[in-house]
């Protein structure tokens, strides 16, 4: 009879510990979408602005390479590059 007194007590301490544990964690997830939503948003908002970065550089880049290859043409067609090694070193 002791035994499985002592064995309905354990278990009730273990279900209500449990139940506890259950009770805490909702709490704390329930917090955490307060806390963590302003994060997640300032987070988005930096990687778009990151990304407005890398495109106005790619842009740029794009540019100065068709500015580069037009004075590359422009120079060959009026005759300065007309040696081999002028013409490897503007490529």
């Amino acid at each position: 009879m002791l035994t499985s007194s002592k064995h309905r007590l354990i278990t009730l301490l273990a279900t209500l510990m449990f139940a506890g544990y259950l009770h805490s964690a909702t709490l704390d997830e329930s917090q955490m979408s307060r806390t963590l939503q302003p994060a997640l948003s300032a987070l988005s908002s930096s990687m778009m602005d990151i990304r407005e970065v890398l495109a106005r550089c790619s842009r740029e880049g794009k540019e100065e390479r068709l500015c580069e290859s037009n004075l590359v043409m422009e120079a060959r067609a009026a005759g300065d590059g007309d040696t081999e090694e002028e013409n490897t070193l503007m490529r």
